[in-house]
């Protein structure tokens, strides 16, 4: 065997390795929450790395949680976004979005996710759809980064399936299988790859209750909260 054909077998099998960590290493793991979480510092003993609290309620406020929520995650090294629960009756979403970003001030927050599941919305697809527009651009004018949260079948009852409006912007997706891997994920509304795919709902978690989700390998290399 020539030495060239050796160091080309070892090349080969380095890069075979260096690959299967990077991958491995994509797979990051993380909770989003929608009530008070205090242990942060067992959420990172558990391996979880990402944190994304609820920011904005349905209800139209602000979260009362969500500063203290951010504040304790970041103090123990997690990754941070938040979401945004729209109040689609209450109308205004620049001011939702306002009131959100006042309320967060200069904390590290990567993205504003903008929650797209079943709940008030317009029995009119074009209303939703100028609503979740108005919300994206008024995250966009504050200079902050936003995302999309949502499923097939969901975007498909608020928007419609065809509506790639967005597909610019970052996708979280929910798929409750309980598999740490978004190997499910079926594109729609012109996206192609999630970024995170939340996976378990209600869980009790180091003495809080969380959804649990994971980071899809296709963008986590791109991705970061800072």
């Amino acid at each position: 065997v020539s030495t060239q054909s050796t160091w080309d077998t070892f090349q080969k099998m380095i890069w075979i390795l260096l690959s299967f960590f990077v991958l491995s290493s994509c797979m990051e793991k993380g909770v989003d929450v929608s009530k008070p979480f205090y242990d942060c510092k067992c959420l990172v003993e558990q391996g979880q790395s990402f944190f994304i609290p609820r920011c904005y309620q349905s209800i139209g406020k602000v979260d009362p949680f969500c500063t203290r929520n951010l504040d304790n995650a970041r103090a123990v090294g997690l990754k941070t976004d938040l979401y945004i629960f729209p109040c689609v009756p209450c109308g205004n979403p620049a001011k939702q979005i306002a009131d959100t970003v006042q309320e967060v001030g200069n904390r590290a927050v990567g993205i504003y996710w903008v929650d797209v599941e079943e709940y008030r919305w317009f029995p009119d697809k074009s209303k939703n759809l100028e609503f979740i527009k108005a919300m994206v651009a008024a995250i966009k004018a504050k200079g902050k980064k936003p995302g999309i949260y949502t499923n097939y079948h969901m975007w498909d009852l608020i928007v419609g399936l065809e509506c790639s409006e967005f597909s610019n912007l970052p996708l979280w997706f929910c798929h409750y299988d309980r598999k740490q891997n978004c190997d499910v994920f079926k594109p729609f509304g012109g996206w192609k790859k999630p970024l995170f795919k939340q996976y378990q709902g209600t869980t009790s978690v180091c003495n809080g209750e969380v959804d649990l989700n994971i980071a899809c390998q296709y963008f986590c290399l791109l991705y970061t909260s800072d």
